[in-house]
């Protein structure tokens, strides 16, 4: 995991420059820096370590490393191989031991053993087929010299981050984007078509426009091949991987039930082996859920079978104080760590640090974000300060396997009318759910009575929107559509304190899988994540595996925006002359009326996007 940045440019550019932004992401990886230059430069400040190369245009390339396979000098970017390929690597690829195998099976031979020699040899192999080789996260700029051309890709689910600034004499691009900011000619300018849309509905990270005018981000999935000076003008990346959803209509089978438990398990299991190959200390996030339990569950069978005898080490928020208990999910996490035997660190989030350790994080995100996210910045900060470089996650299990309650509204909507009232006795104890199940089945009856265009209008009619599409459907599209903003999340918290998030269940293998097998084993018989709660029901505590309740790493807000900081929160909104232009009106309301005016969720993005404003515009 690192960070990196570049300029190609038609003009002369001075070593400062790409030093300014390379200092700017040093959490990203602070235990080395390297640059390349090719074509004309000012050497205005001294360099630690620098290469220079022959190029048409100006070229720099800086790169921040954090060291995690192969410790030792070996690893240092920006890589050259065989003289001519040049490389700013951010990610890892976890089958690159497999992939030097076959490689060296073709005559490749290895100086390291780090994965970004290999990505190197691989597209020297196999061009940009490459990709669809590499199980793993990344987002990589690669220069051949000798062809004048560029190579520019992202992992398939846009795990980690790329943007980019372009104009008809350079392209300078970064992992995070306050690094575009410190070269001369970037603008900070904030995109308020973009902002009025947070505000609207969600952040949104799969976007190609960001919260800031003229920054973009390089789309997941895709790559972009062609000559260095192409970049100079607009381009479009080419896509080389998507997801195909199983949209059948078939019953549950307990046979097939039980063969595919058996090939989930066999497929997150590996997925697991392949994320724990580091050289530092490995540990993981515990939630107390499902998904999280399942991989601490499955590292610790990897510890057993390498004969480790160290305990696994687990980071978790909790809420104990008085009224921030509904937040609490430590009675589930103690569950689960006494059970598999691990040590469990856990960390609660103090009142009076929320203001200072919220700003702090708004500057690590860049962007504005749908609430303060003080549980994941907690937990990684209780992570670096145990020690730990990597992690394994659980993000993306519930987009996949509808764990959210409001995917039951995609399953009622769609369930056949002759089991509906069946099917609404077997999850209508499910906390939480009634609204969504209620919705679904009068959608589900209005069809069958006046047809599904009717049914449509009359919802559109109030204001609404709804579909039809099948559950599978509308899982693969949040696959594309919502995980990215979590990914952000995950890569600016982790990355914040030098820290690499691996997520296990991200492993392609996995989502193919999971998106080919029908949805009648994801929501089944009063339960979602049917197939998960099978796979691991003799494996984790019952009490865990059988969770009803979804709380999803909650955050007491409201207990905090409501109570002693509310004059802050309320103050902070109504002070603002940001909003106002993003289309907020809190003019006729009194500060100690919005809370009844507007919804909470409505005002935490108030709250966010004026903090992000004063972050990133007000105090610099």
């Amino acid at each position: 995991m690192c960070g990196i940045v570049g300029i190609i440019s038609k003009n002369r550019i001075a070593t400062s420059t790409i030093k300014s932004m390379n200092d700017s992401i040093r959490h990203r990886g602070p235990d080395d820096e390297g640059y390349l230059f090719g074509g004309p430069h000012e050497n205005d400040v001294s360099l630690p370590k620098y290469n220079v190369m022959e190029c048409p245009v100006s070229l720099a390339f800086g790169h921040r490393r954090l060291a995690i396979v192969d410790l030792s000098p070996l690893g240092h970017q920006p890589m050259c191989y065989h003289d001519h390929y040049w490389i700013v690597y951010n990610g890892e690829i976890y089958n690159y031991t497999e992939l030097r195998e076959e490689l060296e099976g073709l005559g490749y031979t290895f100086r390291s053993q780090t994965d970004t020699e290999v990505v190197l040899a691989s597209y020297d192999a196999w061009g940009t087929e490459c990709l669809s080789r590499f199980n793993g996260m990344w987002a990589f700029v690669f220069y051949d010299a000798a062809e004048r051309q560029l190579f520019i890709s992202r992992d398939r689910f846009g795990i980690k981050p790329l943007y980019y600034y372009q104009d008809s004499e350079n392209f300078i691009f970064a992992s995070e984007i306050k690094a575009l900011f410190k070269h001369p000619i970037v603008t900070r300018e904030p995109n308020i078509d973009y902002c009025k849309m947070y505000l609207k509905e969600q952040p949104r990270e799969n976007l190609r426009e960001t919260a800031f005018r003229d920054i973009y981000r390089f789309d997941n999935a895709c790559f972009l091949e062609c000559n260095i000076e192409d970049l100079f003008h607009p381009f479009r990346e080419i896509k080389f991987w998507n997801v195909k959803p199983n949209l059948s209509n078939e019953p549950y089978s307990e046979e097939k039930g039980q063969i595919y438990a058996r090939q989930y398990y066999d497929l997150l299991n590996d997925a697991v082996r392949l994320r724990l190959k580091a050289d530092v200390k490995v540990g993981s996030a515990l939630s107390g859920g499902l998904d999280s339990s399942s991989v601490v569950y499955l590292i610790n069978q990897q510890m057993k079978l390498r004969e480790k005898e160290e305990m696994q080490e687990t980071f978790s928020s909790v809420y104990k104080t008085v009224g921030t208990e509904y937040c609490d999910e430590s009675s589930f996490i103690d569950t689960v760590a006494t059970a598999l035997r691990v040590k469990s660190n856990q960390i609660e989030p103090k009142q009076e640090d929320i203001i200072n350790e919220h700003r702090k994080f708004v500057y690590y995100l860049d962007t504005p974000v749908a609430n303060t996210v003080m549980s994941s910045w907690h937990t990684y900060k209780l992570t670096r300060a145990c020690g730990v470089t990597v992690t394994l996650d659980g993000q993306g299990a519930d987009e996949q396997l509808a764990g959210y309650l409001e995917y039951l509204e995609y399953y009622f909507r769609n369930v056949p009318l002759s089991t509906l009232v069946q099917e609404f006795h077997r999850y209508r104890h499910t906390p939480g759910a009634r609204g969504s199940i209620v919705r679904g089945s009068l959608l589900n009856i209005a069809r069958h009575l006046i047809g599904e265009n009717a049914t449509l209008s009359l919802v559109r009619s109030i204001g609404k929107n709804a579909s039809f599409k099948p559950l599978n459907q509308v899982l693969c599209e949040d696959l594309e559509l919502s995980l990215e903003t979590l990914f952000h999340l995950a890569d600016r918290g982790s990355m914040a304190f030098s820290i690499e998030s691996r997520m296990p269940f991200m492993d392609y293998r996995l989502v193919e899988f999971l998106a080919a097998i029908p949805a009648a084993y994801k929501v089944h018989d009063g339960w979602t994540k049917y197939i998960a709660r099978k796979t691991f029901e003799n494996l984790l505590p019952g009490r865990v595996c059988w969770r009803r309740d979804k709380m999803g790493w909650p955050i007491p807000e409201e207990f905090w925006f409501k109570g002693e900081l509310k004059d802050h929160f309320l103050s902070t909104i109504c002070s603002s002359e940001f909003l106002p232009r993003c289309g907020v009106n809190l003019l006729k309301a009194k500060e100690m009326d919005l809370f009844s005016s507007y919804s909470f969720a409505y005002l935490l993005k108030c709250y966010v996007l004026e903090t992000w404003h004063s972050v990133f515009f007000e105090t610099i």
